[in-house]
């Protein structure tokens, strides 16, 4: 049986999990009975037999539980009945592991001392390597009587050519040399060696290399059936028979339902099975209970129960081991290919040395992850671990179900990627064929060596030259930090220039001012030339007037006298005279005014090009001036987020603790960072949170306070009353409760118990006199209900809505608050209920795992268990839309109040937007499965929930950003609400894990709130919880020194400290 027995009941799990059965455990394995025998027909005839299989199809456990008790039982009629089995697996060193594997069968190395085995090893692995007869004779050796055949069992064959290094030679031989040594064995007359492989079958194309090899694996190889549906069933029912326990039906169906016709879920299948053994034989009700389906639920199922359990181990961890942990993971797998990841196990040593820790410090973290009942890596509990030791995961199904090691495979892969391409330009570089690194590869570059720090030792596991690669990262780094400086000093100079430039305009308008007063003096010099020849012209036009009288008057004296007409002919004839002198002076003095306009135009233009170029030196001046203050800016918001990071660590000095975060604040305010910052507000929130009282006692504020209300662990549903501004919030327990504010906190009133009942979902009818809950009847799952709530008198006994079986996990009322949607039958159902009785109005194709109900109502939306995302049509006969391809196990969704867009989570807590039918955005969201997100009631922000213990914020309008995290949870977080003011965030918890594993239940928080507005709470710190400022030594160490002191907060006097 499996080493491990429960710790509160005497229960064995006959179940092992991940790992193969072991030869002992043969009485707990079943499906596969009449099949050894034809392996047992082929092994006898030809000496060899390869058993092949996909991964997860059982073959170690077949040869193990399978084949080896019947040839031990002596059936194999062509042998003796006296076997001695050697079991190995090739790893990095095959010769080796052989060698070590046939002295482990010989009871005398096992007793020798330390340096006697290192002694005897050497020897078998010089003999071995010594011909290719070396494994003939090592088995004569160690043959302790004549009559014993030796079968050599070499597991996980594909080893060979996992570990195999094709550019070493060494390798390459080393494999050659451990296939020969098998091949000679068995071709060898009269030998009593037999040899038997498990391969996984994607492997078989890497035997064409060795022609021998290739030979044995046509005349006798066995490839492993799948099971049928038959087998697996006995598979299921027959452990658990042997462990004296009973199984419902159901919860066998839905087992054989969820492993499908996929061959590797064998694993996966043992694994869930060895969890719900385990939570059954800790919770359940009575003595005789069978295991049933809320046994299997409450481990994840299939789907998740994987992941859980390796998130469990995980979780109890310290933040340092954590960090072990994920390095270590990364160690021990590998990335090939798109989606194809493989096992690389690593020895421990090398794991420390990759860690940068000591190897104590990695087997700690070893330990965890294979602890009785655990056993997601080996070696198996119980093994000593060493130096040497080979550290491997599980099973492949680890990589492939555990979310956060794919994201960890992921992102080994993109930093081994850009150590590769970083090597290969190094290499160029050398040979000068080509250049150091620029933007933006180099700021890529950069930024994955402050994320990922990689050692020597990891590498060398990718390229040996990983010294050349960081010295060329580094000249790269400093050559263009050398031509910004450079940059710098020719920006500096065009600005110089630049003054100087306006410098010189300013003068030459200078001077064209002097010529433009020049221009107004020669204007009116000519202006008065004009006036002169206009009074000239006046006495001319006189003279005209007297010599016109005078003619007249000579004509009428004409008889009296020549003289007098001689006389006024002499008067006309100076009359013209003095005409033509004043034309002249006229034209004159319009020459001198034209001239005047000319030199003036030519003056006002002068002073134009100066203008334009004063005004060019401005803009320039100005450009600079913006240039400097947006870097001066960058610089106090980037001082902004690492000192509200370095707030968080500083809970030691609550005080200094809360100056750090409210400068941070005021720093990234005044020079405009983003509002909304993360880092921001958490350096805020934990702030209050660590505040003391007068007595140094813990004193959170009202503002981030938790609340206690629900017992057995989980506040599962949250809903929001807008009118009398309450929340109600309904648990597991069954209870429901409604939270009032009153003086800035939320006082709770616990308004029913329902007794059996556990409350998953609630909503408020759209005229809000009604209160919805759905859950589980616990004591009649096949005839569950729903309950219906006047909200007026919430003491009186509920209305009952029948119609529903198994879990209900998501109601909706109807825009015309007269009918209520709900998601029946574990996501199998949607169904359509009046105040009396409910319909099926939907059989989807898959598992739903959430719905929600457009504001119109004429949309109703599903998160497919596949990845689809159903949008029914409820106008039109409940037509259906499908968006695919949006992740594995959709698990929460919501509509947008008013736009056709829905936000949608998966179970690896990526957030999809899908608007009229169309993906049009990703976002990178949680590390674990998401389940809840909702709008504010103004929609200017949404909010998701998730199992990875968190909780984030995005603005509606600014999705470029990154959210607001809210990471200060014990466990997971399943539900959340906005205040009716939406200043506040609500949000439901999960109880502690440790409670619940120790067995213990009780009263913790539950409700959780958080402000939704960072200036909400930097108002608080100042007015109510900071008593000082900085001094000037703490503004040096924790602000800078080249930045000026300020106070953050100045209404302090510097008395008050």
């Amino acid at each position: 049986m499996p080493q491990y027995v429960d710790e509160k009941v005497s229960v064995l799990n006959p179940f092992p999990g991940l790992r193969p059965f072991k030869i002992e455990e043969s009485h707990l394995f079943f499906g596969r009975e009449g099949q050894s025998d034809e392996v047992l027909l082929k092994l006898s005839k030809n000496r060899f037999v390869g058993v092949i299989g996909p991964s997860g199809s059982g073959k170690s456990s077949f040869i193990y539980c399978g084949v080896l008790p019947i040839l031990y039982g002596g059936f194999l009629t062509d042998a003796s009945p006296n076997w001695e089995v050697v079991v190995t697996r090739p790893g990095a060193g095959p010769i080796d592991n052989l060698a070590e594997s046939l002295l482990k069968s010989n009871p005398e190395y096992l007793e020798a001392e330390v340096e006697e085995q290192k002694i005897k090893r050497t020897i078998f692995s010089t003999l071995l390597r010594s011909s290719s007869l070396g494994l003939v004779e090592a088995v004569e050796q160690s043959r302790r009587s004549g009559d014993v055949n030796y079968l050599i069992l070499v597991d996980q064959f594909e080893e060979l050519f996992r570990f195999k290094d094709s550019t070493d030679p060494n390798s390459v031989n080393e494999t050659l040399a451990f296939v020969n040594l098998l091949m000679e064995a068995v071709n060898y007359p009269d030998s009593p060696i037999y040899v038997a492989i498990t391969m996984r079958s994607d492997f078989i194309g890497d035997c064409a290399q060795f022609p021998e090899l290739t030979r044995k694996i046509n005349d006798s190889h066995y490839l492993i059936p799948q099971l049928t549906r038959d087998q697996k069933r006995r598979a299921i029912e027959g452990p658990v028979a042997v462990g004296g326990a009973t199984i419902t039906p159901r919860l066998v169906q839905q087992l054989l339902n969820d492993l499908g016709d996929n061959p590797d879920q064998l694993p996966i299948l043992q694994h869930a099975l060895m969890r719900t053994w385990s939570y059954w034989s800790h919770y359940r009700d009575y003595e005789e209970e069978s295991l049933d389906l809320k046994h299997y639920e409450a481990i994840g199922t299939m789907s998740e129960a994987l992941s859980m359990h390796a998130n469990e181990a995980y979780d109890e961890l310290t933040e340092s081991q954590k960090h072990i942990c994920e390095i270590l993971f990364k160690a021990i797998t590998e990335k090939r290919g798109e989606n194809f990841g493989i096992r690389r196990p690593t020895r421990l040593n090398e794991i420390a040395a990759i860690a940068d820790c000591s190897e104590e410090e990695v087997a700690e973290v070893i330990e965890k992850f294979r602890e009785p009942g655990r056993s997601l890596l080996t070696p198996a509990h119980g093994t000593p671990l060493s130096s040497k030791s080979m550290v491997d995961i599980s099973h492949e199904s680890l990589m492939r179900i555990w979310v956060r090691l794919k994201n960890w495979v992921d992102d080994e892969a993109d930093a081994v990627q850009m150590y590769l391409r970083l090597a290969e330009a190094a290499a160029m570089y050398q040979v000068g064929k080509a250049g150091l690194w620029r933007p933006p590869d180099l700021q890529l570059a950069l930024n994955w060596l402050a994320k990922h720090k990689p050692t020597l030792v990891w590498g060398q596991r990718y390229n040996p030259a990983f010294e050349r690669t960081m010295i060329f990262l580094e000249y790269s780094r400093k050559e263009f930090e050398t031509e910004q400086r450079i940059r710098e000093l020719e920006q500096k100079r065009k600005l110089q220039r630049a003054r100087i430039t306006a410098l010189v305009f300013g003068t030459l308008t200078v001077i064209a001012l002097l010529f433009l007063v020049y221009a107004f003096i020669q204007k009116a010099e000519a202006e008065d030339q004009f006036n002169r020849a206009e009074a000239e012209k006046i006495r001319a036009e006189e003279n005209e007037k007297a010599a016109i009288l005078a003619r007249d008057l000579a004509e009428d004296r004409r008889k009296e006298a020549d003289d007098a007409r001689k006389a006024a002919e002499d008067a006309k004839t100076a009359e013209e005279q003095q005409r033509l002198k004043a034309e002249e002076n006229e034209r004159i003095a319009r020459e001198q005014e034209a001239e005047a306009q000319k030199q003036r135009l030519r003056a006002q233009q002068n002073e134009k090009t100066a203008l334009d170029n004063e005004k060019l030196a401005k803009e320039n001046e100005e450009k600079a001036n913006i240039a400097r203050a947006d870097a001066t800016s960058k610089r106090y918001v980037a001082q902004a987020k690492a000192m509200a990071l370095q707030s968080i660590t500083l809970t030691s000095d609550p005080q200094l603790e809360a100056l750090l975060a409210q400068h941070a604040y005021t720093f990234n305010t005044t020079h405009k960072g983003y509002a909304f910052d993360t880092d921001i507000y958490n350096g805020l929130y934990f702030a209050l949170k660590n505040k003391l009282d007068a007595a140094g006692k813990p004193d959170p504020h009202p503002l981030i306070k938790s609340y206690k209300g629900h017992d057995a662990g989980a506040a599962r549903a949250l809903v929001t009353h807008g009118k009398d501004e309450h929340i109600y919030s309904g648990g597991s327990d069954g209870r429901i409760i409604r939270w009032t504010p009153t003086q800035g906190e939320w006082r709770s009133e616990m308004l029913t118990k329902r007794t059996n009942y556990q409350v998953y979902s609630m909503d408020i009818s759209p005229d809000e006199t009604k209160l919805v809950t759905a859950g589980l009847f616990t004591l009649d799952e096949q005839n569950n209900y729903i309950e219906l709530y006047e909200l007026s008198n919430m003491k009186a006994e509920p209305k009952k809505i029948t119609g529903f079986k198994n879990s209900i996990e998501d109601v909706h009322f109807t825009p015309d608050g007269k009918g209520i949607y709900a998601r029946d039958n574990g996501g199998l159902s949607i169904k359509l209920a009046d105040f009396n009785t409910a319909k099926e109005v939907i059989k989807p194709p898959v598992k739903i795992n959430a719905i929600s109900l457009s504001d119109d109502g004429k949309k109703l939306a599903g998160a497919g268990d596949n990845g689809t995302l159903y949008i029914w049509d409820v106008t039109n006969n409940y037509t259906v839309t499908e968006v695919r391809n949006l992740g594995r196990h959709l698990t929460a969704l919501t509509w947008h109040p008013k736009d056709n867009l829905i936000i949608v989570g998966n179970e690896a807590g990526l957030l999809r937007i899908v608007q009229n039918g169309i993906l049009v955005r990703n976002l990178p969201g949680h590390d674990g499965p998401i389940e809840e997100i909702k709008y504010n009631h103004s929609a200017t922000f949404f909010a998701s929930a998730s199992k990875d213990r968190s909780v984030r914020i995005w603005k509606t309008n600014e999705l470029n950003q990154p959210p607001i995290r809210l990471l200060d949870h014990s466990d997971w977080v399943w539900s959340l609400t906005f205040s009716p003011d939406d200043e506040q965030i609500m949000v439901g918890l999960q109880s502690s894990s440790q409670s619940v594993r120790a067995g213990t239940i009780l009263n913790e928080e539950s409700i959780r709130a958080y402000p939704t507005k960072i200036s909400s709470m930097a108002n608080i710190l100042c007015g109510e919880f900071i008593k000082r400022n900085m001094t000037p030594d703490e503004w040096g160490i924790y602000v800078g020194a080249d930045l000026d002191f300020e106070k953050t907060c100045p209404n302090i006097s510097e008395g008050n400290k």
